[in-house]
């Protein structure tokens, strides 16, 4: 393998530096956020979702079902703990059920 110089990058990092450069990262983990959606909230919540919306670590989830809202409000913890599994880090701190 060869040796980097202390000026070089790996395309990683390269990219990490201009997601974090552009202030992307949030827009990027909102959109992943809602394509893993259907498979961890399953089939029939991802129907009734009207909209996901991703800030600072919150998201909020707008359902059009009133039953359904009181139903995904005691399953926060293991939607959210679902979510960061998934997506391999900690991208989801708090739901708020709409």
């Amino acid at each position: 393998m060869p040796v980097r110089k202390s000026n070089e990058l790996s395309l990683k990092e390269a990219l990490e530096g201009l997601i974090h450069d552009f202030g992307l990262r949030g827009r990027l983990d909102e959109q992943a956020v809602r394509a893993v959606w259907p498979e961890v909230a399953g089939a029939m919540i991802a129907r009734h979702t009207l909209k996901l919306d991703l800030r600072n670590g919150k998201l909020t989830v707008k359902v059009d079902s009133a039953p359904l809202r009181e139903e995904l409000h005691y399953m926060r913890s293991a939607i959210t703990e679902l979510l960061n599994r998934k997506l391999e880090r900690q991208v989801v701190v708090e739901i708020r059920i709409a």
